[in-house]
């Protein structure tokens, strides 16, 4: 990171809880150490698992782009930032860290479908994969719970991404 060939990082499973403002703050001052700025979305209880965060690289902002708005999800499941870029123009950048309940993640995906557009993109831990067999290499019929990788697809077709 420290060589500026990186603009962007997003991160997933933070397990940050928004009253542990030590260890954000910590964050925090690493991330400007290392020349990025801190965009974090905090879990909503102590035990919780996820909270995510982009960082954008200071080099990045200094040639000219822009963090115009930081939209947080309540319970830490996405952050988004709007990076208004010089030549390439408006980007959504999403950090995503889905639910691993099946229902949920089909809900949060549901819910996050209608903010989606082809400006956007998405990086995370989806809990899911579009194709089982490119992706997975067990030997068990059904590797896992793969609820809502058909709204991933709905998304990634819809938006050309």
């Amino acid at each position: 990171m420290a060589d500026d060939r990186i603009d962007v990082v997003a991160l997933q499973e933070l397990n940050l809880h928004r009253q542990n403002s030590q260890t954000v703050e910590a964050h925090k001052r690493t991330a400007q150490t290392l020349g990025y700025n801190f965009f974090l979305a905090t879990t909503t209880e102590q035990k919780q698992t996820g909270g995510t965060a982009i960082l954008v690289s200071q080099k990045l902002l200094s040639e000219g782009c822009a963090i115009s708005t930081v939209i947080r999800h309540p319970d830490g499941n996405s952050i988004r930032v709007r990076l208004n870029h010089p030549t390439v123009g408006m980007l959504h950048l999403w950090s995503i860290y889905a639910p691993a309940d099946g229902t949920k993640r089909r809900d949060f995906f549901l819910k996050i479908a209608a903010h989606v557009t082809p400006q956007c993109v998405l990086m995370g831990n989806f809990n899911c994969v579009e194709d089982t067999a490119l992706d997975t290499r067990r030997s068990a019929n059904s590797p896992y719970e793969n609820t809502g990788a058909d709204i991933i697809t709905y998304i990634r077709i819809l938006n050309k991404l």
